[in-house]
C-alpha cells in the first residue's frame, strides 16, 4: 500500500509538471521576436518540473508518518472523534462513583443504590457504556480484536471490581467500603490508560 501511494503521488507530481511544458506544435508557432520569451517560459517549466519532484520524498515522509501513528490503518480521524465524544460522559460517571465511594466511607448505601440503578448520564450503565467504547478507540490497527488491546483489558479489569462492590453492598455500607479501595486502584489504573488525568482530578 506505501509503494502504491508513493507511486500515485509521483505520477501526481509528473502529471503536473508536465502540464507546464510547451508543446512543439504551440512552439512553432512563436515568432523569432518571442524566441526570449520562449526560452524563459520553457525553462521555468522545468524548474516548476523539478521543484515538484523535489516534494514526492517530502509527501511520501508525510503518508508515512500518518500510517506510524495509525492514522490510516486505524481510522486516526473517527478515533480522534471517539475520544472526544466519550471522555466527558466517563468523567462525569467516574465522579459519580467516587461519591458512591465517599457516601460508602460515611456509613451510606443510598447513593450507590441509586447510582447502580439508574440509567441516566453518569451512571454506572453509563459508564459501562462509554468506557468500553473509549477504551476500544485506544488502538493502532483497526483489524485488532477488542479484547487484546491495554485499555479494554484494564476496563473489564475495573468492571470486575465494581462488581465486587455490588456484591458486598448487600452487606452494608461497611463491607462495600472495604471493596472500594481496591475499585479505586483499579480505577486509576484505567483512567491512565485512556489518558484521563487521576480520578480526583477530573
Amino acid at each position: 500500500m506505501k509503494i502504491l501511494k508513493t507511486l500515485s503521488l509521483l505520477f501526481l507530481f509528473s502529471s503536473q509538471a508536465a502540464s507546464f511544458t510547451p508543446s512543439r506544435n504551440s512552439a512553432s508557432k512563436v515568432s523569432a521576436t518571442d524566441h526570449a520569451g520562449t526560452v524563459d517560459a520553457s525553462e521555468t517549466s522545468r524548474r516548476s518540473f523539478f521543484e515538484s519532484m523535489a516534494l514526492i520524498p517530502l509527501v511520501a515522509m508525510s503518508v508515512e508518518s500518518a500510517n506510524a501513528s495509525g492514522g490510516a490503518t486505524a481510522g486516526g480521524a473517527y478515533l480522534l472523534s471517539a475520544k472526544q465524544r466519550y471522555n466527558e460522559r466517563v468523567k462525569t460517571a467516574v465522579k459519580g462513583l467516587l461519591e458512591v465511594g465517599t457516601a460508602l466511607k460515611g456509613g451510606s448505601t443510598k447513593e450507590a443504590e441509586a447510582y447502580f440503578g439508574s440509567e441516566d448520564a453518569g451512571s454506572w450503565k453509563d459508564l459501562t457504556a462509554a468506557g468500553y467504547l473509549l477504551s476500544n478507540a485506544f488502538r493502532r490497527s483497526s483489524t485488532t480484536s477488542p479484547d487484546s488491546l491495554p485499555a479494554v483489558k484494564k476496563y473489564k479489569a475495573l468492571v470486575k471490581e465494581v462488581e465486587g462492590l455490588q456484591k458486598k453492598l448487600k452487606k452494608g455500607a461497611g463491607k462495600a467500603a472495604d471493596q472500594f479501595s481496591t475499585v479505586e486502584e483499579a480505577l486509576e489504573i484505567w483512567l491512565t490508560e485512556i489518558e484521563l488525568p487521576p480520578a480526583k482530578e477530573l
